[in-house]
């Protein structure tokens, strides 16, 4: 049978797809037995091989749970690093024991004490100024805000599970999130979480206003041509501009942009005077009725996450849950820290 399994396993680094993919059906439908066979390949160097092994730990889910654990607990020694990645891949923080969770906490104090976080996303996000974390807590209604390095929430709240299905003790279910919120730069916090923000967003800066007295949103959808950036002050709008939004534009022009306009129209002028009307007239009209570019209009009114490693900083970042009963360990993901 370890025969069998190990030749399925050396299968998995085929060149052919179709071989790939039938071992991983086999290996699959083999169960727990399979999982020794294939961390070798998990710790291996990034390939086919590693990504179809991958596949198959993902695959077979929580029956990977306890060969896992075993190899966590007796070794071998180097291939605990990669039991404990495909642990929290396939079961999240609930996976492991109480001693790799102490493991990983201690791990995130120590890089806490000296982190350098570089620049941040700039495709969604929120900003609010002097805002404490308590505050951003409370208006979001978030629970068990925990200390994380920025590699660590962004990767929580960006790139691995996010979301999930909750069902609550009355049998109800909702959608329950991760929620990243960034250390101070320059007086700004910034709020991640991909599909909470893709889902929540107007009612989310309408609380942040109303408990933080200002919130913005920005959103720069590249994929489908889509840009919004939003400004609201004590829970109402004050400026706004969505490319796809009926109305596109919200509020009066703040005072940047009446100043770029009317920069925009003065350079306009002098270009028709000069002979040089077709580049300053397509400026001008690009700021006729205000700024479309979210990141333009941050790096008037906030600040740009692309630029935050040249910022002063003060404090970490912390990671919440929009729902005590479903917790962090029901996210699946193996973090960055």
């Amino acid at each position: 049978m370890s025969e069998d399994i190990a030749a399925l396993v050396r299968q998995l680094a085929a060149e052919d797809r179709d071989e790939r993919r039938a071992a991983t059906d086999r290996l699959v439908a083999l169960g727990a037995p399979a999982v020794e066979h294939l961390l070798p390949l998990l710790a291996g160097e990034d390939g086919p091989g590693r990504s179809a092994a991958e596949a198959c730990v993902q695959r077979l889910g929580t029956a990977a749970i306890e060969p896992l654990r075993k190899v966590r607990a007796e070794g071998p020694g180097r291939l605990r690093p990669a039991a404990l990645r495909m642990l929290a891949s396939v079961g999240g923080g609930d996976a492991l024991s109480p001693a790799d969770k102490a493991a990983v906490e201690r791990l995130v104090q120590i890089k806490l004490l000296d982190e350098t976080p570089g620049d941040l996303p700039s495709d969604r996000w929120v900003a609010v100024p002097r805002a404490e974390v308590k505050d951003i807590v409370r208006a979001l209604e978030l629970h068990d805000a925990r200390p994380v390095t920025t590699a660590m929430g962004v990767s929580a709240a960006l790139h691995h599970e996010n979301s999930l299905d909750h069902r609550s003790a009355d049998g109800t279910t909702s959608t329950e999130y991760r929620v990243f919120i960034t250390p101070e730069f320059d007086g700004w916090r910034l709020v991640y979480g991909a599909d909470y923000l893709n889902d929540n967003w107007a009612r989310a800066i309408e609380k942040l206003s109303t408990q933080c007295r200002e919130a913005h949103f920005y959103e720069v959808d590249e994929y489908h041509g889509a840009q919004v950036w939003w400004v609201m002050e004590n829970g109402q709008d004050k400026r706004g501009h969505r490319t796809y939004g009926d109305p596109e534009w919200v509020g009066e022009p703040l005072e940047f942009e009446r100043d770029l306009m009317q920069d925009a129209a003065e350079e306009e002028e002098e270009g028709e005077e000069e002979g040089g009307e077709l580049c300053d007239a397509e400026e001008a009209a690009e700021y006729a009725e205000g700024v479309r570019d979210p990141e333009e209009a941050a790096s008037w009114i906030s600040i740009q996450p692309s630029t935050v490693e040249v910022l002063d900083r003060v404090g970490h970042g912390w990671l919440a849950v929009t729902s005590p009963e479903a917790g962090h360990g029901r996210f699946r993901g193996a973090l960055d820290i």
